[in-house]
């Protein structure tokens, strides 16, 4: 579980260069504010629905432990993305935004009891540069305008060995039965990461548990088309015929233990994994960052390099979305390019396209420092050093061996400069290590 929260940053625009090497180039700018989602908020469509009963009951341990579990009401967990909310007339609405939910308790194993959803969300903060000693609330209050879940009402979401979505075969309890008519996704099914918003009732979103995409109504939660898995690639880039899962994938389920006993494969052995036809990815190395480009396309980003590769970067593939139609898949057009990670860093959070560009990203790149696996607090020594870096990358320029190479990374998160001390703590410089990044939005030339 990660706790809801959100930071807006203002900084300056740049533009890219030939880099060699790593690609520091930080540029001025200042924070503008924090904001959090507050937990005591539950939505009615989370009222009354019995959530947590995969994990243990005593003192709290992230994603493993909660001493009030099993919850009389689904939680709020940290979302995975942040897109721009659409009219609809088509034009973006100014301060507010579709919020996309993170997988649950943090794994397919936890997570069968958790409704994905998607959060139409106002995010807006008071700033005034400390103008005649302006000063406002350390965090404000982001409001939620409505709650979705995402759902597959036209039973298109099916495994290529028949396997159906979590509710056919197990709910919790009886305050399930409507989720389960409405066939709500979960956690099990799942792991949402990635959302490319094309208007206010067409999306792309990317998962990673067989690591795939699909399309959606972004604005009801529907699912419009069946999920389209990631094609592997030769060593020249070109599609090779097969296409990456991972132990969470249900395709490697045995559908009798999915009927008769569905948590007795909530992940396989890995052995299985290895002698299918499937290339292995990590079961978090799925659609971290997705992103529509100016020319309507889309640039999909996948976490973590593959398993067991030398390759010299995270892959990115080019991505048509299609009308949304109902059936109708997205498609992927082509391996566009490995996007080379910093020194010290491990992944990729988040993507999001510069406005009225096709070409340039933004990118954030993280190591889950402190996070999971490693000993609470922040002594030095420490097993890992920060690595939470937003970079701009252009997605048109390649080496020979088809890394992007025009690369500047302008903001480090552990060394954000705070003038104006706008969270009121007496320190003019912040640094995000509490919490994890996983999502990123340029909201126009100034903002993220």
């Amino acid at each position: 579980m990660k706790f809801s929260s959100a930071v807006v940053l203002s900084l300056g625009c740049c533009l890219v260069s030939k880099a060699e090497g790593q690609n520091t180039d930080y540029q001025p700018h200042y924070l503008v504010g924090l904001l959090n989602y507050p937990q005591s908020y539950v939505p009615e469509v989370f009222k009354n629905h019995t959530s947590g009963t995969y994990l243990k009951t005593g003192p709290y341990e992230n994603w493993i432990a909660d001493p009030n579990v099993p919850f009389a009401d689904i939680p709020a967990v940290g979302f995975s993305d942040i897109e721009s909310y659409y009219g609809a007339d088509g034009e973006k609405v100014l301060g507010e935004f579709f919020c996309l939910s993170d997988n649950g308790f943090g794994t397919s194993v936890n997570s069968a009891d958790y409704p994905l959803n998607i959060v139409h969300m106002r995010i807006q903060k008071p700033f005034a540069y400390g103008h005649g000693g302006a000063t406002h609330e350390p965090y404000t209050e982001t409001e939620n305008l409505n709650t979705v879940l995402i759902q597959d009402p036209h039973k298109l979401i099916k495994w290529e060995n028949g396997a159906d979505i979590q509710v056919n075969y197990k709910v919790p309890d009886d305050t399930w039965n409507d989720y389960r008519e409405m066939r709500v996704l979960t956690g099990r099914d799942i792991d949402p990461e990635g959302l490319a918003v094309i208007s206010q009732t067409c999306a792309v979103l990317g998962e990673e548990l067989m690591i795939s995409i699909m399309t959606i109504n972004p604005s009801t939660g529907v699912i419009l088309s069946p999920f389209v898995r990631t094609p592997d690639i030769d060593e020249a880039g070109n599609f090779n015929g097969k296409f990456l899962s991972t132990i969470s994938d249900k395709t490697h389920c045995d559908i009798t233990v999915l009927e008769n006993s569905p948590d007795d494969c909530n992940v396989v052995d890995l052995s299985i994994l290895e002698k299918s036809e499937y290339r292995e990815q990590n079961k978090s190395g799925g659609y971290e960052g997705m992103s529509k480009l100016a020319d309507g396309t889309i640039a999909a980003f996948i976490e973590k390099q593959v398993t067991n590769s030398d390759e010299p970067g995270v892959r990115v593939y080019k991505v048509q979305p299609g009308n949304c139609g109902i059936g109708e898949k997205p498609t992927f057009e082509s391996f566009m390019g490995f996007y080379p990670l910093e020194i010290n860093a491990g992944n990729i959070a988040d993507v999001s396209s510069i406005p009225g560009s096709s070409n340039l990203v933004v990118v954030i790149e993280r190591n889950g420092y402190p996070g999971l696996g490693h000993p609470v607090g922040h002594d030095f020594p420490s097993p890992v050093m920060p690595a939470n870096k937003v970079c701009v990358v252009d997605l048109s320029d390649t080496d020979d061996k088809m890394v992007f190479r025009n690369k500047k990374c302008i903001l480090n998160y552990h060394i954000i400069s705070d003038p104006w001390d706008v969270d009121s703590n007496g320190i003019y410089r912040y640094a995000q290590t509490q919490a994890t990044n996983e999502q990123l939005i340029v909201v126009d030339d100034y903002c993220v």
